[in-house]
């Protein structure tokens, strides 16, 4: 049993962030937890693996049992034997270089003999289709391929409690049901698992409790309460799976590339794009995509499995895969320094925010202060102008970005997976801040798995589908 008494956090003098959460959990179970971006979410999960406060300084009070015995007084180290943790950016607990030897790592550590640690590796790369990236690089994966191995390496450690932060953030629709399957599989093994996510339909069938956390309070609802007057009362993400083939007529797939979308005169023009990545073990050569492509001002969500090639492709349009081939043009123009052209909002936006504060990190892109002003009240940031960058959640630091680009006078404007750790209200946001673009006669595309936010903007789409060659060559 895992509880909570009376428990509260709270950063310094800022209000509290949980307010005397009483919970109880049972092993076999299932409990989401949401609410609005930067609620809480991360920081319970945070309390219960000993993040916090051990490396996140906070003010604590109440208790966290397990099993009748404190958690608080417990190092990280102490905690790990009994709780796994899979991070919302995968990058962060990483210790190895190969994917193999990443979910070997712990169960060494532990001392478990070599053919366990191999049947266990065998049996998790089944169950999430990783056989075929065992001997890669790890950082050559794509975001999705990342946050699977990160699942597999945690979910084989057979711990008592998981705890799972924004698990399906970067995941196509195929791999969001291999989680699902991971999860069924934990709770019928006994488990107790705790899941801070927004998008909620994946779970419905498989969640025990629904916690919502709003301003402090936590507000659980048990199986049989969860349906439509719940999300809506709560402004959450829907219950129902958003339809993957719910598509506008602009949906341009492969067969249509070749006649709709290749135009040497169009506003932006990707020529002779090829991507290609050798294996360092292997030697094997991998083609991901050639292919011509070219887009008018306007919105286009980008969309297709993981490890498919979208984020080589628009690192590619913004110069940042140099061993690649091909030209972005814009208005007629080879691109010859992007940062001057391109506004992108990468995957994992910690590699973006550099500044002491939320309002200077828009500065640095945005001289006028009324400018700055609508960009951060356009992303629910204007409270939050003095904090540091690095002190806001997961889906604050994601919007902050977005801020930049929405504020930036570039016209050229790619996000990849900007709705990973958004709420529903976020999402609406994001969607009225995309719209404002395109009415402001910018291009902006939109790498995504998120259906849910591609049906409520309904605009076109360009399907990465297994291909190889797309467009005629010019």
């Amino acid at each position: 049993m895992l509880e909570f008494k009376d428990f509260s956090l709270s950063y310094g003098k800022s209000e509290k962030i949980l307010d005397r959460v009483n919970l109880a959990f049972s092993p076999g179970t299932v409990h989401v937890i949401t609410g609005k971006s930067g609620s809480g979410k991360t920081s319970l999960i945070r309390a219960v693996n000993g993040i916090i406060p051990e490396i996140i300084p906070a003010d604590l009070s109440g208790t966290i049992n397990y099993n009748e015995k404190p958690l608080l007084p417990m190092t990280i180290s102490e905690r790990s034997q009994l709780i796994g943790t899979v991070f919302q950016n995968p990058k962060n607990q990483f210790y190895a270089v190969n994917v193999k030897d990443e979910m070997a790592f712990a169960l060494e550590n532990r001392g478990i003999p070599r053919e366990e640690i191999l049947r266990r590796i065998d049996y998790y790369a089944d169950q999430l289709e990783l056989k075929q990236l065992l001997d890669k690089d790890l950082m050559t994966l794509s975001g999705g391929e990342k946050q699977r191995v990160a699942i597999a390496s945690v979910a084989m450690m057979d711990n008592a409690v998981y705890v799972f932060d924004e698990p399906s953030a970067s995941l196509d629709q195929h791999s969001i049901q291999k989680i699902k399957d991971i999860i069924v599989k934990l709770k019928d093994a006994g488990k107790i698992i705790l899941i801070a996510e927004h998008r909620l339909y994946y779970l419905k069938d498989v969640m025990d409790s629904l916690c919502i956390i709003d301003h402090g309070r936590l507000i659980q609802y048990n199986r049989g309460e969860i349906d439509e007057q719940v999300i809506e009362k709560h402004h959450l993400r829907c219950l129902e799976t958003p339809k993957e083939c719910e598509l506008s007529h602009k949906t341009y797939r492969q067969q249509d590339l070749r006649e709709k979308v290749c135009d040497e005169k169009a506003a932006c023009l990707c020529k002779n794009f090829r991507c290609r990545y050798k294996n360092p073990y292997t030697k094997e050569i991998r083609e991901i995509y050639d292919m011509n492509i070219s887009f008018e001002p306007g919105i286009y969500f980008i969309t297709g499995d993981n490890g498919i090639g979208k984020s080589s492709f628009i690192r590619q349009m913004c110069g940042l895969n140099k061993k690649q081939k091909g030209v972005t043009y814009w208005k007629q123009r080879a691109i010859k320094k992007p940062g001057k052209v391109i506004s992108l909002v990468m995957q994992d936006v910690n590699h973006q925010l550099f500044t002491e504060s939320v309002y200077k990190e828009v500065a640095l892109v945005v001289n006028d202060r009324a400018q700055i002003e609508d960009a951060l009240k356009t992303f629910d940031l204007w409270h939050k102008k003095d904090a540091h960058p690095q002190n806001l959640s997961g889906g604050e630091k994601q919007r902050l970005a977005m801020a930049q680009a929405y504020g930036s006078e570039k016209e050229l404007v790619i996000l990849d997976e900007p709705t990973s750790g958004l709420c529903f209200d976020t999402m609406c946001r994001v969607i009225h801040a995309l719209k404002k673009m395109k009415e402001a006669g910018k291009l902006v595309i939109v790498v995504t798995h998120d259906y849910e936010f591609i049906n409520r903007t309904d605009e076109g789409i360009v399907h990465f589908d297994k291909f190889r060659r797309l467009g005629g060559r010019h």
